[in-house]
């Protein structure tokens, strides 16, 4: 205090106005601080409301306001024109032992019926559901989605038509979302490119479900909505198909039950595959 009544008028101004400028400075600072961070918040909502925009008119699958019908008779002949044979109906195989590593399993060795396998031993974790792989995912970890009532469908690179894998794959993101995916369980519809070792039997698309494989030469999506009705979740034999209830109101027939002949007759053949042709598994 003494010190301070020591100074003279001229000092005690220009003290006053070196206070005045360092105060000046310090909220010059915070308004920036504040204009950045009101800046970034501003951004982030405008980023968050354009993807949203964004998502909305580029392909967000819409949500099914009716349910899809689907006509029990009329799949009959699509599955005809689309060139479709059942390889395994209600046929699993056994082995459905559970692994920690996939490279512990050699699907040329294990999955003995045909390539893409619709069973056996796979890892104990499920694999991501993927409505529209760009590349092969791993089929012994998909095994394991199959297990717990999913299915896919799987292309030949080399022979399915582009604009028909492009459709697969909005077709399956379609019924994911509206009602299909269940992430957490790895449940829902599934679809991938198929090289190594390529479809065994030949054709293009390979359908798969817990104990079902039906191949066809071209895509149809009639066909495809059949073998989901007839084989997803509570609608098939997976063992694990509670996870994977059936939801009715997105998809069903609209005249009654498909009657589509392949049952096992009880003579231990699926009347859908050839009887005669060689096993698939031979040729993978």
């Amino acid at each position: 205090m003494a010190e301070r009544e020591r100074l003279t008028n001229k000092e005690r101004r220009e003290q006053a106005r070196a206070e005045r400028k360092r105060r000046e400075a310090e909220a010059q600072q915070a308004r920036k601080r504040g204009a950045w961070r009101n800046g970034l918040i501003t951004f982030v909502i405008v980023a968050v409301v354009a993807a949203v925009v964004l998502q909305a008119f580029t392909g967000r699958p819409d949500t099914i306001d009716d349910t899809i019908l689907v006509s029990a008779t009329a799949v009959e002949d699509a599955r005809d024109a689309a060139g479709c044979d059942y390889l395994a109906l209600e046929a699993p195989l056994e082995d459905r032992t559970h692994v920690d590593n996939p490279n512990q399993i050699n699907p040329d060795v294990e999955y003995t019926d045909t390539r893409p396998t619709h069973s056996g031993p796979h890892t104990g974790s499920v694999h991501p559901v993927t409505s529209a792989a760009s590349s092969q995912i791993d089929e012994v970890s998909t095994t394991h989605n199959l297990e717990h009532g999913s299915i896919i469908v799987w292309w030949d690179p080399d022979q399915a038509d582009s604009s028909d894998v492009s459709a697969l794959g909005d077709w399956a993101e379609e019924l994911n979302a509206n009602g299909f995916r269940r992430s957490d369980a790895g449940v829902g519809i599934m679809s991938s490119p198929y090289e190594d070792p390529g479809i065994a039997s030949g054709k293009s698309y390979a359908f798969r479900a817990w104990g079902a494989a039906m191949d066809c030469d071209t895509w149809d999506e009639e066909v495809a909505y059949a073998f989901v009705l007839d084989h997803f979740g509570t609608n098939g034999i997976a063992p694990e198909q509670t996870l994977a209830g059936f939801p009715t109101e997105v998809l069903q027939y609209d005249d009654g039950d498909a009657d589509d002949g392949d049952a096992d007759d009880g003579d231990g053949d699926t009347d859908g595959a050839d009887a005669d042709e060689p096993d698939q598994g031979d040729d993978a």
